[in-house]
């Protein structure tokens, strides 16, 4: 329910930027890891080639993020944002933050998440 609900509130906030959820993780990967490649991305957010490329297109189409081909790997695209995909930044992290402010997820216990990222890991492990 709460994933359910976080997902929702932040596709309606991002409708406005003609971004959604999974966008909204490529761009903060993007910016956080340098000389991502599309394989990359697809590992670290554990979501399906199909699922990664259709929001990569989006992304690349609304001129958020370039591929460049890989220079090591003709067959993988390096990317990377585009200047307006860095202006974007800051909006995407305030609209993450206000639904953790509101929702006080400071305010849980250390350990607590500590287990939560141990599940989600046993998690994602289990599916691999």
């Amino acid at each position: 329910m709460l994933h359910k609900n976080n997902r929702k509130y932040l596709n309606d906030s991002l409708n406005k930027y003609d971004l959604n959820l999974i966008q909204l993780m490529c761009l903060l990967t993007i910016h956080n890891k340098e000389n991502i490649t599309q394989q990359d991305l697809t590992d670290h957010l554990f979501l399906t080639k199909s699922g990664i490329t259709h929001a990569i297109r989006n992304l690349e189409q609304n001129n958020y993020l370039k591929r460049t081909q890989s220079k090591k790997d003709g067959r993988q695209y390096t990317l990377s944002l585009t200047p307006k995909g860095e202006k974007i930044i800051p909006k995407l992290i305030e609209i993450n933050q206000k639904w953790e402010n509101t929702m006080e997820i400071n305010k849980l216990d250390e350990r607590f998440i500590e287990e939560l990222k141990d599940l989600a890991d046993k998690s994602i492990n289990l599916n691999l």
